[in-house]
């Protein structure tokens, strides 16, 4: 019987690592990373609302966030573990069908019920996608691309995620500005709901790569991480201390800069969404054009720009501070300037994440990836769900010592830790010895 030579695929979509499965998984991406941006970001504002502290500096309300930050990156720590452990069980395909659809159930609670309890129900549902698909994604990838194509295939992934949130951050913007935020962050949930059921579709649809690994081992944690390569474990030492810097200031930088905006509540978020937060997805998308191609090569090209990521997440938090602050200090609109630059900056916290994620995938064991990777980042949010707590405590420490200066002590404490993550990860990937993966 005479066979039909399959097509060869277009130079253009080998170089970007693009076939059936990355196109699903990137589709995917695209509409599940805008269901969540169109509302997780107003989270803090939105139980500012529901709760109306007396102001920002609340000490219960700060407590709150930190809480609820706790909370996020401790159920991480669990769903990071589970995916791991699902994604090489069930096979990647079919994983990643059931991790879809678990969003639905929190969007329904906060829907149907408007208080603080119902966000810390909802939580386990609504941001388990990222974390327990992580490893899948990650392995659909390490799977279906060749080592040389896999920095440029995270990379498109990054700029379809920040594609997805600048349209989320405008539309949810224009939704707070014309609802409120208790109404417009409800709006943004109902389309959150027909955003995830068109990706279930999709990627039911096209999907086709459904691996597994060859053995299971996460139920033996410790015996797993032993297996990780000296330079992974120091790759994740470096991490847990970037993500230590994001955690202290991360929920709190909303509540920071919206009243540096307007004095007007929903349009100081309005301006936030509509305007800081694009300003940092399009510095994103930039740097992934320009350079996922250059991290891409061989030998050390990726570890430079991993290095600078760790740099700009101990910036971000200290430029917040400064360009804030002073902005502020001479006018409003300087204030906003301030603010636009140093989103600049954090928006240069993903310039190696590609690099990282690629990194990543080519140093765990290859007969237990999914696995590994669920381990290594259960590890590291497990490391960093204390950041928020003590962030809201520093912030709370720093207001007594004198008022106003809660805020620039966390952020502070947050550049500082980010800098020693920085200094652990070019102390052994920055000498030009240090050997290749």
């Amino acid at each position: 019987m005479d066979s039909q030579p399959r097509p060869t695929p277009a130079p253009w979509r080998s170089f970007l690592g693009l076939n059936a499965s990355t196109l699903a998984l990137l589709a995917t991406i695209l509409l599940i990373t805008a269901s969540t941006e169109l509302w997780s970001p107003l989270m803090p504002q939105y139980l500012k609302a529901l709760k109306q502290p007396n102001r920002v500096g609340d000490p219960w309300f700060l407590l709150l966030i930190g809480a609820y930050g706790f909370y996020r990156d401790a159920l991480e720590a669990i769903n990071y573990y589970a995916g791991g452990a699902l994604g090489s069980l069930l096979n990647t395909r079919r994983a990643l069908l059931l991790f879809n659809t678990l969003p639905l159930v929190g969007l329904a609670i906060l829907l149907a019920w408007q208080n603080p309890i119902a966000v810390f129900l909802a939580i386990p549902f609504i941001f388990v996608w990222d974390s327990i698909a992580g490893p899948a994604t990650i392995t659909v990838v390490g799977d279906a691309i060749p080592p040389d194509r896999r920095t440029m295939a995270f990379s498109l992934q990054a700029i379809f995620r920040r594609v997805s949130r600048m349209v989320a951050y405008g539309l949810s913007g224009l939704l707070v500005w014309q609802f409120g935020r208790v109404g417009g962050v409800r709006a943004d949930i109902a389309i959150s709901i027909v955003l995830i059921l068109l990706a279930v579709v999709i990627q039911y649809r096209y999907m086709k790569t459904a691996s597994r690994d060859r053995e299971m081992a996460i139920h033996r944690p410790r015996h797993l991480l032993s297996r990780f390569p000296a330079d992974l474990k120091r790759l994740l030492a470096a991490d847990i201390f970037a993500r230590w810097a994001e955690g202290l200031a991360g929920p709190f930088i909303i509540l920071y800069c919206v009243p540096l905006l307007a004095n007007d509540i929903a349009t100081g978020t309005a301006i936030y969404q509509s305007l800081l937060l694009n300003i940092q997805a399009v510095t994103n998308i930039i740097l992934y054009m320009v350079i996922g191609p250059l991290a891409s090569r061989a030998g050390l090209a990726k570890k430079p720009y991993i290095g600078l990521t760790f740099v700009f997440f101990a910036l971000f938090p200290i430029s917040i501070a400064v360009l804030g602050a002073g902005g502020t200090a001479i006018s409003s609109s300087a204030g906003v300037i301030g603010l636009s630059l140093a989103f600049v900056i954090g928006g240069f916290r993903e310039i190696g994440e590609p690099a990282r994620k690629a990194m990543i995938a080519d140093l765990v064991p290859p007969d237990v990836r999914t696995q590994s990777i669920g381990l290594y980042w259960s590890v590291r949010s497990a490391a960093v769900m204390w950041a928020a707590p003590v962030g809201a405590i520093a912030w709370i420490i720093g207001d007594r010592i004198s008022p106003g200066a809660g805020p620039l002590v966390t952020f502070a404490l947050a550049g500082t830790l980010g800098l020693i993550g920085a200094g652990v990860f070019f102390l052994r990937f920055g000498r030009a010895g240090s050997p290749p993966h």
